[in-house]
């Protein structure tokens, strides 16, 4: 079984941007938002607990997700929001865990929002923290998802301080439009496949 990565940033930092530079390398990168919108409409166990947590009206009756109910429900509080992440989560990691155990690469990476926050750093070899100042992820995110500063800053508040997520990580990359990416994903992957076959290999 490959040993696994986790790739975090705080948003507009460009983490889906790293990661398919990775799988150009052949790295196999599983995608957490796209695995938990898959798993709310799969996993029989996940879909019971929504329904128990937010009410049957969560499902529509051919089983797609309410997402507007949803959103209603879980974003009102942060009780409803603890409770949604603890469901979600757990159905992720268990996903996620089947997902590794057939992989054979050197390592494989596991692109997530939230790994300091959820408290879930000892379940990697490593975390990869993809950076960029505050002003380019805002600017990125406007562009691309057409909303505004006030939606942003309500995003990136739910988030560790982008000096506090650097300070955690074992590998940093710089998204910052100056510095070039590549190179610097080269780097990282020689590295981690050297890792992956010298056991006396240590973070530095």
């Amino acid at each position: 079984m490959s040993k696994i990565y986790c790739i975090t940033g705080n948003i507009g930092s460009g983490k889906t941007t790293v990661c398919k530079e990775f799988e150009r390398l052949g790295i196999p990168v599983y995608y957490t938002d796209t695995a938990a919108k898959e798993l709310m409409v799969s996993d029989p166990e996940l879909v019971a607990g929504l329904k128990v947590a937010f009410g049957a009206e969560t499902y529509f009756p051919d089983g797609s997700l309410n997402r507007k109910w949803l959103a209603e429900k879980a974003f009102g509080d942060s009780d409803s929001l603890k409770r949604l992440n603890g469901l979600v989560h757990p159905a992720v990691h268990r996903d996620a865990d089947a997902w590794l155990a057939k992989q054979t690469s050197p390592y494989c990476l596991y692109e997530t929002a939230l790994v300091f926050e959820i408290d879930a750093v000892d379940r990697f070899e490593g975390i990869i923290v993809v950076a960029a100042d505050e002003a380019i992820r805002r600017e990125r995110v406007i562009q691309r998802d057409g909303t505004t500063v006030e939606a942003f800053a309500a995003r990136a508040a739910k988030q560790w301080p982008d000096d506090k997520k650097e300070a955690g990580a074992d590998f940093l990359i710089k998204n910052d439009g100056k510095t070039l990416l590549f190179p610097q994903v080269l780097k990282l992957h020689s590295k981690l496949c050297d890792r992956s076959s010298d056991a006396s290999f240590n973070l530095a």
